[in-house]
């Protein structure tokens, strides 16, 4: 018997509102792909959406400073990058007294080994000022939110 008091088959009886009624079991993950809300829309969800602001301008990935500037100002100890550009630091997201974070110096990737997150030079700039994504990408770029 399986948690919950049903059999493992691929139909089970659903022990609410009749007893007789028959409901397909679903595997993990029934929904894998399809974020639901409960009927709700977007804006009740995330609330009001924001349109405030320019557009970013073309091709403005290209724009962003060099990774390797970039880190070497916000990270603590970041050491030299081996030869597949990565260099170890302590993390600047939570304590830490071991190299526990990486970036690539050249195409500005992170990510934490104890947990905090993983990314790219956009996403890092959010955490570490607090900045939505279209605010960070600006102030990366130098233009005015």
């Amino acid at each position: 018997m399986a948690r919950g008091g049903h059999s493992r088959t691929d139909r089970t009886r659903c022990q609410r509102g009749g007893g007789d009624m028959i409901q397909k079991r679903r595997g993990p993950g029934g929904n894998r792909g399809h974020a639901h809300a409960g009927g709700l829309g977007s804006r009740q969800v995330y609330g009001k959406i924001s349109r405030t602001g320019a557009r970013l301008p073309d091709e403005w990935r290209n724009r962003l400073p060099s990774p390797e500037s970039y880190y070497r100002k916000r990270v603590v100890k970041l050491g030299k990058a081996q030869r597949d550009g990565w260099a170890q630091g302590q993390c600047p997201f939570h304590e830490d007294r071991n190299a526990s974070f990486s970036v690539n110096l050249s195409h500005g990737g992170w990510m934490c080994f104890a947990g905090c997150d993983s990314g790219d030079l956009v996403s890092f700039h959010m955490r570490y000022t607090g900045l939505p994504f279209k605010a960070a990408a600006r102030e990366l770029l130098g233009l005015r939110a």
